[in-house]
């Protein structure tokens, strides 16, 4: 499974990379702003009071949106580990930290689960500020590492957002998914949905020898190995705690637990 996902990981990733080098070319107007469910979100309320998309956002990323949402419902945050090219950066970045440093870095649990509410002040911001201050513009661009990592330096950054940009990816080396964990407004939005996501890990007390495997290798920390069904709201159904079990039929994929 785990070779499967890298696969697909790479396959995105892949085409994101493509597109971005068509865009510096020349060759293609789109960037991947024109791919983003997050670019959904933004374009609600415009399109609500006056009939008209954002900027440069049109009905494909409300599509993307919609879509992003019925698969969080069916899988929870498969989006994140899968899909996400920046989630894949985050990823393969933590994992040459850890082989750098010998381990990962973690926020105090205190501290951790305040940090994880910046990402809901990162949205409510971002939404404020779209329709209010940049007047429909999308001025999040300068502030969005997936934005400026795969435009490199697009419409709309500045010098200081490869500062930005830096500070984060090197903050995934030290923090698995920081970005994502803390500030991402996309994983903010996807949340609720995903607490209640059908495909989801669940855990077979009687196959269970509380080893603890599944909890050393979870990159949110969720304790896999205290829980019957995994319905936190950071699982991205990675599968990381189930290709490392090291006991038959303890862990496994369910559908509402079925």
């Amino acid at each position: 499974m785990r070779v499967l996902r890298t696969l697909v990981q790479i396959a995105f990733l892949a085409g994101t990379v493509v597109l971005m080098a068509r865009g510096i070319a020349g060759l293609t107007p789109n960037t991947c702003e024109a791919y983003c469910p997050f670019g959904g979100v933004a374009a609600l309320l415009p399109l609500a009071r006056y009939g008209q998309y954002t900027c440069r956002l049109t009905e494909l990323n409300v599509s993307l949106m919609v879509s992003l949402f019925v698969l969080t419902i069916a899988t929870k945050k498969s989006f994140c580990s899968w899909v996400c090219p920046f989630g894949t950066v985050s990823e393969w970045l933590s994992r040459a930290g850890r082989k750098v440093f010998g381990r990962s870095f973690h926020l105090p649990d205190r501290g951790d689960r305040w940090a994880m509410n910046l990402r809901y002040v990162v949205l409510v911001l971002v939404l404020l500020l779209t329709w209010t201050v940049w007047k429909g513009d999308l001025g999040f661009r300068a502030y969005d590492p997936f934005y400026i990592l795969f435009t490199w330096g697009g419409h709309g950054t500045a010098a200081f957002s490869f500062y930005i940009l830096f500070a984060i990816l090197a903050a995934a080396v030290l923090v698995p998914f920081f970005w994502c964990r803390y500030l991402c407004p996309l994983g903010a939005v996807m949340d609720p949905l995903s607490r209640y996501g059908g495909l989801r890990v669940r855990r077979n007390p009687e196959a269970c020898t509380e080893c603890g495997e599944c909890d050393r290798v979870c990159p949110h920390q969720i304790p896999v190995s205290r829980e019957i069904e995994v319905t936190a709201r950071n699982c991205t159904n990675c599968l990381d705690c189930v290709s490392e079990c090291p006991e038959s039929g303890a862990l496994e994929l369910s559908c509402y637990g079925k």
